[in-house]
């Protein structure tokens, strides 16, 4: 099946793109963007992020190349069904619905690119299902959140991260905002300048789309068991992107998939943080252009 293109909607707000679709038992809101017959590329987001936080800096050069792009809300995030954090799901469950996503767009098999979370989907996809993946893309990601082989954040990061939990979020509309925004900054290197301006449209679109300070993302991220001995059997080729000044995985985490996954390219960016912003894709276009395209070559797709 297919969900309907919004790329032609010049007066929508990039937010606004997609329509909900059924995914065995939940609602999965999702945007599909570029040619019908084009190779797929689905984009995983991090914990707690709307698919629109892959922004169209990130997505329009895919579409240009040719790709068939495809962003979507995880379950128990913004307009997809929300379950709430008494709710027992994993990394499994959540890469089902993103396979149970592509068997409703009739894609057969994909590029993955994944962001913290996301990343951490991506892998799991690969092991269990690597005749789905084309290639991956793991940026700022782990094998394992809290595997005692990895180091864990900085004492600096998680005294304020702790601090943000014990205040809870605010209760006013515009000073929920800027707790949003006040937590990218918090995840930020000082590679690029923080764009105040940009933070402050998304984080008002999430609020605009249902936002939760606590969804079950966290428990499924922690409650699920490292990858990290499993890696050595994943076949897809890797990219592998990672932050020097990334606060929530050291670089150690992307040094180690990089380091078992075999055949994986690193790309360790100096000053980077937790963050992709769309200065970033610029940068890192043309790598990944030639990633995507040497996979596509290397699956046997042309």
């Amino acid at each position: 099946m297919r969900v309907p293109s919004t790329a032609v909607a010049s007066a929508q707000s990039d937010w606004e793109r997609g329509c909900l679709v059924e995914v065995d038992d939940v609602s999965i809101w999702a945007d599909v963007q570029g040619p019908d017959d084009g190779p797929a590329v689905v984009l995983l987001a991090g914990a707690d992020s709307p698919g629109f936080r892959w922004t169209p800096a990130i997505v329009e050069p895919l579409v240009a190349e040719g790709y068939r792009v495809v962003r979507f809300d995880h379950r128990d995030c913004a307009r997809s069904t929300r379950l709430g954090t008494e709710a027992a799901y994993t990394l499994d469950d959540l890469a089902a619905d993103a396979l149970g996503l592509m068997d409703h767009l009739d894609i057969d098999c994909a590029h993955l690119i994944g962001r913290s979370m996301g990343g951490m989907i991506a892998q799991v996809m690969a092991l269990d299902h690597p005749a789905r993946v084309v290639s991956l893309t793991l940026i700022g990601t782990t094998p394992g959140a809290g595997d005692e082989c990895l180091p864990g954040p900085g004492a600096d990061f998680v005294d304020r991260m702790v601090g943000r939990l014990f205040d809870g979020p605010p209760a006013d509309s515009a000073a929920r905002q800027d707790w949003i925004v006040d937590l990218h900054r918090l995840l930020s290197g000082s590679l690029y300048a923080f764009d105040e301006r940009a933070h402050v449209e998304l984080a008002r679109a999430e609020l605009e789309t249902g936002w939760a300070p606590e969804t079950g993302h966290g428990v499924a991220v922690h409650s699920s068991a490292s990858r990290l001995d499993r890696l050595n059997s994943i076949a897809a080729p890797a990219l592998v992107v990672h932050g020097t000044a990334d606060p929530v995985y050291p670089p150690a985490h992307g040094r180690a998939l990089a380091e078992r996954i075999p055949g994986a390219v690193l790309v360790e960016i100096e000053d980077l943080g937790h963050e992709f912003p769309d200065a970033l894709m610029a940068d890192l276009w043309p790598v990944l252009r030639l990633h995507l395209a040497e996979s596509r070559r290397w699956a046997g797709g042309g």
